[in-house]
């Protein structure tokens, strides 16, 4: 693999809470231009041209505005960024990674929790028995908890985000995907940093987990300014 893409920190805003984002300066952030669906639109049309010049204007019209439709979707969910890093075909191959990261809330929490658990709760799914590796770590915002996984695509419309080990299955995937997921917070709770990342080839979810992980333990909440005596903001 290429060496990992600079990061840096930016700003963001979701209504939970501001959070100074350490991340990639160099991928193509899907929601980087916020509302302006304009500017969006310009950025994922030209994203679409340089990627399928040999592409007709009209599936080139469609696969924009599949990008601005998927957008929408993120944004309603609350995700502040979505991040794209594809590395062309080379001597280890070829990267197609997507990073996902929002602010959700976490329940009360303390260091003795099992923290994979509180992350898999998030997505509906147990741990228990099943073919995943978990890692509590410590964060900038305090505490951290990751989660990586090799999803299995078992048919057009099943996916299992956290498979069973390979003697309780009973058939073979279709497809394996790569997952790492982490998530940051306070060690009392509250609020918390969720980063979610995606790879199209399973072997290479290691080195995707170690950008998401970086992400989630760089990152920290903004704390809103305390408002002034006279009621403005300081």
């Amino acid at each position: 693999m290429t060496a990992s893409p600079p990061l840096s920190t930016s700003p963001l805003r979701h209504p939970l809470g501001s959070v100074q984002l350490y991340a990639p300066t160099d991928w193509f952030d899907l929601l980087a231009d916020g509302d302006d669906e304009e500017a969006a639109r310009t950025r994922c049309a030209d994203l679409i041209n340089r990627s399928y010049p040999h592409k007709a204007a009209g599936p080139r019209q469609e696969y924009t505005d599949a990008l601005m439709a998927w957008r929408r979707v993120l944004l309603a969910q609350g995700v502040i960024t979505h991040g794209v890093v594809a590395v062309p075909e080379g001597e280890y191959g070829r990267a197609v990674w997507q990073i996902s990261a929002g602010v959700v809330d976490v329940g009360p929490s303390n260091q003795d929790v099992d923290l994979g658990e509180v992350l898999a709760r998030h997505f509906g799914q147990e741990l228990r028995g099943r073919q995943v590796y978990t890692e509590s770590f410590p964060t900038a915002m305090g505490i951290g908890m990751g989660i990586i996984s090799q999803p299995e695509l078992l048919s057009a419309d099943r996916t299992e985000l956290f498979p069973d080990p390979p003697a309780a299955r009973a058939a073979r995937p279709l497809a394996k995907l790569g997952l790492a997921v982490c998530l940051a917070c306070p060690p009392g709770g509250g609020r918390g940093l969720m980063v979610v990342g995606t790879c199209l080839d399973a072997e290479q979810v290691l080195a995707m987990a170690s950008i998401v992980a970086l992400i989630a333990g760089k990152s920290t909440f903004l704390e809103q300014p305390e408002p002034a005596e006279d009621g403005a903001s300081s």
